[in-house]
């Protein structure tokens, strides 16, 4: 199973490491990944295979930790009372038999001592004499919480007086499901029958069903006092006895690597709603592109004016200047509106719970070239309406009004000239008098009549220069804002595409570790089954 996890711990720093440099998560995410516990009681051995169990006194300042483990071994090999004034040392009580490895960096190995012993009765088992979990000392504290899961069996003790200790509750709480546990209540001769079955109470509310609780006196001869009832002593060896028999170092090496794959998998499920979902990514879109049309006309609006004074100026300017002038209309405020768009987008990404950092990013980089962008629209656009000024309709009269007036002289002459025939051969015939000034007069006017009146008309209808620019400027202004919201909504989708690919990858990490964590633990042993927190099924 080591293989299996480290391959998992392996694929999940990739993963962490791979959505970080993309900025979908932080410190805080690759923090969870950190403290995902790493260290097996294996790693105290040369082999893992065949190596013994690893049981531990943990526990707090004078409850017979050190007292315990003497008598187990009969032979004073721990330090205690007067003796064992700092409380930071760990002893090490292991067979001459077992190959130990070098102990990893994460144990204080200056303040180990490694006894050995040749008695057969303990040569599967390698007993540890933890430092106080209490001690006021935050070193001695952490001396002790880092042989923790180096542990297979925990064995608390605690004392009449002292097992409601704060720090051991809450150690026991974290770690109950990470270890099987042997409670031994110490110092009987000091205890009483309730307080016994109170620390069952307890024990029992923290999700150890049947716990073994023993109770043990390690003073010789109970110090000439008689106990309330046995010592138990015995049982202790006969549990460890079962475990050894039942073969429960491979279970519980099962046990601590799956709250290790549970440990990791709860950091892989927080930091998954930063990638967001679908339906998330789809509603922001949607949000997204409502908020756009708003800020468009908003600065449509607001530029109403400026366009208005521009369009005055580019009028009477030539083609360079007039680039010039239009690359103006893009000022700090209407810059402002768009980032003001940025900012609420940015915090609709983050109070949907996704990162805000990659969209963020990607709509900046459309920003940055908005100006360019929209200035080059408002120059092709005032180019194109100054080469074909006026609406499609106005163009139309006017190609019909310049028709007109070279179609309507043109019949205005071609009238005279026929009357003139006409009157020359009627007088020559003596049936009319030649026609002389008057004609040649009422001729010019219905030649001219015929010519003005289309000109007349055509001016009207020619637009001028300014309301052309200002016209030009309006599609142009518009256009340019509609392609920068779609340039602006397409980035945001590839946010959402690059958060998809990340989603998969989690999803397809955390469907691994489920495959992983439905193996449990075989507790079919009824001593094993007792040692271990009811609750193994929660990890």
């Amino acid at each position: 199973m080591k293989d299996a996890f480290q391959a998992l711990l392996a694929r999940a720093r990739d993963w962490f490491a791979q959505a970080q440099a993309a900025g979908w998560l932080d410190e805080t995410d690759l923090a969870r990944l950190a403290v995902v516990e790493q260290g097996t009681p294996g790693d105290l051995f040369v082999d893992e295979q065949a190596r013994p169990l690893v049981v531990a006194f943990f526990g707090g300042t004078g409850v017979g930790k050190s007292s315990l483990l003497n008598r187990l071994a009969g032979e004073e090999i721990a330090r205690t009372g007067v003796e064992r004034p700092t409380s930071r040392e760990a002893t090490l009580y292991v067979h001459e038999s077992a190959r130990l490895a070098d102990l990893p960096k994460d144990l204080p190995v200056e303040l180990v001592r490694i006894q050995r012993h040749r008695s057969g009765a303990h040569r599967s088992v390698l007993w540890i004499d933890a430092p106080d979990i209490d001690s006021t000392e935050e070193a001695n504290r952490r001396s002790a919480l880092a042989w923790l899961p180096h542990v297979d069996l925990v064995c608390y003790v605690v004392s009449p007086e002292r097992y409601r200790d704060d720090v051991g509750w809450r150690v026991l709480q974290q770690r109950r499901c990470k270890h099987g546990w042997l409670f031994v209540l110490n110092r009987w001769d000091e205890g009483e029958e309730r307080q016994r079955e109170d620390f069952a109470r307890l024990l029992r509310e923290a999700g150890f069903e049947n716990p073994v609780l023993l109770v043990t006196c390690c003073l010789p001869a109970a110090a000439g006092r008689t106990l309330l009832t046995p010592d138990q002593f015995d049982q202790i060896q006969a549990v460890l006895a079962g475990l050894v028999d039942a073969h429960a170092v491979q279970e519980l090496t099962r046990l601590g690597y799956r709250a290790r794959l549970a440990e990791l998998r709860t950091a892989v499920q927080a930091a998954e709603p930063r990638l967001g979902d679908e339906q998330t990514w789809a509603g922001l879109i949607g949000t997204s592109r409502q908020r756009w049309r708003t800020t468009l006309e908003t600065i449509c609006a607001g530029a109403e004016w400026p366009m208005r004074t521009l369009a005055a100026r580019c009028a009477n300017a030539n083609d360079g200047n007039r680039d010039e002038l239009l690359g103006g209309l893009w000022d700090e405020w209407a810059q402002s509106k768009l980032m003001a768009y940025l900012d609420g987008t940015e915090l609709a990404l983050r109070r949907a719970g996704v990162s805000a950092g990659p969209g963020r990013r990607r709509l900046d980089e459309v920003a940055a070239g908005a100006a360019a962008r929209v200035a080059q629209e408002l120059r092709d656009c005032v180019r194109a309406g100054l080469a074909h000024p006026g609406t499609p309709l106005v163009r139309i009269a006017r190609r019909v009004t310049g028709f007109l007036m070279a179609f309507l002289p043109l019949m205005a002459l071609l009238w005279v000239a026929w009357a003139v025939v006409v009157g020359y051969y009627r007088a020559a015939q003596g049936t009319a008098p030649f026609r002389g000034a008057d004609m040649a007069i009422h001729s010019v006017l219905v030649v001219l009549i015929a010519w003005a009146v289309p000109f007349t008309i055509d001016r009207l209808l020619r637009p001028s220069v300014e309301k052309t620019v200002l016209r030009a400027l309006r599609t142009g202004l518009r256009a340019g804002l509609d392609d920068l919201g779609q340039e602006l909504e397409h980035a945001l989708a590839g946010s959402a595409a690059q958060a998809a690919e990340q989603r998969q990858a989690c999803r397809r990490l955390l469907g691994n570790l489920a495959g992983m964590l439905a193996r449990s633990p075989d507790l079919k042993s009824p001593v094993l089954a007792r040692l271990v927190a009811g609750a193994t099924a929660h990890t």
